[in-house]
């Protein structure tokens, strides 16, 4: 078993800020294999074209509105909190914060602490 508590998670963490989002990356590839856990924050206004090409993700929104566009389907899904969505490998996507739109990341398998989205919007 494992407890982090709030200072452990505030020492250990890596924190990735840029002009459109800001992400707490709590649990990562240096102590878990299986999945990490990112805390991420899409600023009010903006919108980021994804698709990741190595990790699955599930998100959990906990703060704001905002919209996914799955370009697989081509349809828009309302985000919202406790809106669970789930983006599999090479799934493009694109999400629209109405708001400023907070949601917890699990990423599978485990991300680095320090990886940013490269030109295709992937890890």
């Amino acid at each position: 078993m494992n407890i982090m508590t709030p200072s452990e998670i505030k020492n250990n963490c890596t924190v990735l800020k840029t002009s459109s989002f800001k992400s707490t990356r709590t649990v990562t590839n240096k102590s878990n294999s299986l999945f990490s856990i990112h805390d991420t924050t899409i600023y009010k206004g903006e919108a980021l074209e994804l698709c990741y090409r190595n990790n699955e993700e599930y998100v959990y929104i906990i703060e704001g509105e905002g919209e996914i566009y799955d370009y697989n389907t081509q349809k828009h899904y309302k985000l919202k909190p406790n809106t669970i969505y789930h983006v599999s490998k090479n799934d493009k996507h694109k999400l629209t914060a109405k708001t400023n739109l907070r949601g917890i990341c699990i990423f599978t398998p485990a991300c680095r602490g320090d990886v940013q989205h490269d030109e295709y919007g992937s890890y």
